[in-house]
C-alpha cells in the first residue's frame, strides 16, 4: 500500500507540476509579448521556456549533477514550486501588468487557428477571467468603445416652414430636389411619418440614372397605407428647403405615388431635422441638424447589409469573443462600419471594432468582445445584430 500511495503521490505531483508549468508558461509568454510587441514568436517562446523550465532544470543539474536519479526526482517538484512562486509574485507585485498581459493571451493560438476557433475563444475567456480576478480595476466590458450618441446640434438659421393643406390632413412638399448620378430633378412629396424610408418611383429612378439591380436588397417598411416591400437603391443627394442631405437609401415604390405626389418623404429624411408641427397655425417648421463632418448613415446603411456571426456563437465563462461578418449587398462602398450586438433579457450591448471600408459585394469582419452575464456555458443567449455607425464611401 505504501508503494502504491507513493506512486500515486508522484503521479499527482507530476500532474500538478505540468499544470502549474503550463499556466506559468502562458503567463510568461503574455508578459514577454506585453513587454516587447516587436519580438518574434520564436524569441518569446524561447524566453518563456527558459524562465519556466530552463531555470529549474539548470538548478536541479547544478545541485545534483553527479546523481541523475536525484535530478529526475527534483524535476518533478522543483518546476512546480518555482513557477507557483513566480505566479504568486507576479499577481501580488504587478497585478495590473499581469492582468493586461493575460487579456491578450489568446494570441498564442490565434495566429495559427484564427479568431473564431474554439481554442482561441476559450483561451481568451480564461485569460480575461484570470485577469479580472487579479486586477479587477482593469476589467473591460467591451474592447471597442461605442460611437458618440450625441445628436447633431440644431441649425436655427436655416430653419424653414412648410404649410399644411387646407384640410390640415396632409403635408405636401413641392421643393424636394433629387440628385442622381446622371440627372437632377424636382418632385412633389408627401411627408409620411409612417414611412421608414423615402420613396421614388421606377420612372424617377431611371430619369435620375439610378441603377436598380435585379438582386438589390428588398426591405419591408411601414407606411400610413400599411406595410410594403420594395427594392432599395442609393440616392447621392436630396435637397429640401435648401438643406442638402447627402447619401440616402430610397425605396423604389411605384404604388407610393399618385396624382398628387410623386413619393413619400420618410423618416430617414425627417430624422435630419427637428420637426415642429403647429396644426392651429397650419404649418410645420423644419430645423435642420448640423453635422460636424460627414453624417452618420447607419440608419440608411443597415437595410443593405447582411450581418452574421462567423463560426459558432459559443460563450465561454460568460465571455463573448465573436467575429461579426458584414456583407455589403448595395452598390455603394461603405466605411467606418461599427456592428452592434444587443443581448436580450437584460444583457449588455457590445460594439465591434470599426471596419475601415467594404466595397459592394464584399464582406468585412469585425471582432466583438465583452462580458455577458445572460447565459452560461456554450449555449449563448439570444441577441440582435445591427449597426451603431456607418458612412457612405466616396
Amino acid at each position: 500500500m505504501a508503494s502504491v500511495a507513493a506512486a500515486l503521490g508522484w503521479v499527482l505531483l507530476s500532474s500538478a507540476s505540468l499544470l502549474v508549468g503550463a499556466v506559468a508558461l502562458l503567463t510568461t509568454l503574455a508578459l514577454a509579448r506585453n513587454a516587447d510587441h516587436e519580438a518574434s514568436a520564436g524569441v518569446l517562446w524561447l524566453v518563456a521556456l527558459t524562465i519556466t523550465l530552463g531555470v529549474p532544470c539548470a538548478l536541479a543539474v547544478w545541485k545534483h549533477h553527479r546523481d541523475a536519479r536525484r535530478i529526475r526526482a527534483t524535476m518533478v517538484w522543483l518546476p512546480a514550486a518555482w513557477n507557483f512562486t513566480g505566479l504568486v509574485l507576479a499577481t501580488q507585485l504587478i497585478p495590473d501588468v499581469t492582468g493586461t498581459a493575460l487579456r491578450s493571451v489568446e494570441w498564442v493560438v490565434q495566429g495559427e487557428l484564427g479568431h473564431t476557433h474554439w481554442s482561441t475563444r476559450v483561451l481568451s475567456a480564461v485569460g480575461h477571467e484570470a485577469a479580472d480576478r487579479i486586477d479587477p480595476r482593469g476589467t473591460v466590458t467591451s474592447t471597442y468603445p461605442p460611437p458618440s450618441l450625441t445628436a447633431p446640434r440644431i441649425d436655427n438659421e436655416r430653419a424653414f416652414t412648410v404649410p399644411l393643406n387646407d384640410e390640415g390632413t396632409a403635408i405636401m412638399l413641392d421643393n424636394v430636389q433629387l440628385h442622381g448620378s446622371a440627372n437632377s430633378l424636382q418632385a412633389k412629396y408627401l411627408f409620411d411619418t409612417g414611412a421608414s424610408f423615402t420613396t421614388i418611383t421606377g420612372r424617377l429612378a431611371s430619369q435620375l440614372g439610378l441603377r436598380v439591380p435585379s438582386d438589390a436588397p428588398a426591405v419591408k417598411f411601414n407606411t400610413a397605407s400599411g406595410p410594403r416591400e420594395s427594392k432599395m437603391v442609393y440616392l447621392p443627394k436630396l435637397v429640401l428647403g435648401g438643406v442638402e442631405i447627402p447619401g440616402l437609401l430610397v425605396s423604389v415604390c411605384d404604388s407610393c405615388s399618385n396624382e398628387h405626389t410623386q413619393g413619400l418623404l420618410g423618416l430617414n429624411v425627417m430624422r435630419e431635422f427637428l420637426v415642429q408641427l403647429d396644426y392651429m397655425g397650419g404649418n410645420m417648421e423644419l430645423l435642420p441638424r448640423h453635422h460636424e463632418g460627414r453624417p452618420d448613415r447607419a440608419y440608411d446603411i443597415f437595410p443593405i447589409v447582411e450581418l452574421n456571426v462567423e463560426g459558432g456563437r459559443e460563450i465561454w465563462l460568460n465571455r463573448v469573443r465573436w467575429v461579426v461578418l458584414v456583407h455589403n449587398r448595395g452598390t455603394q462602398p461603405i466605411e467606418s462600419i461599427i456592428p452592434r450586438v444587443e443581448f436580450t433579457g437584460g444583457g449588455p450591448i457590445l460594439f465591434g471594432e470599426p471596419i475601415e471600408r467594404i466595397e459592394p459585394g464584399e464582406v468585412g469582419r469585425s471582432r466583438v468582445e465583452g462580458k455577458v452575464e445572460a447565459g452560461r456555458g456554450r449555449k449563448g443567449p439570444t441577441y440582435r445584430l445591427s449597426l451603431a455607425q456607418g458612412y457612405w464611401g466616396r
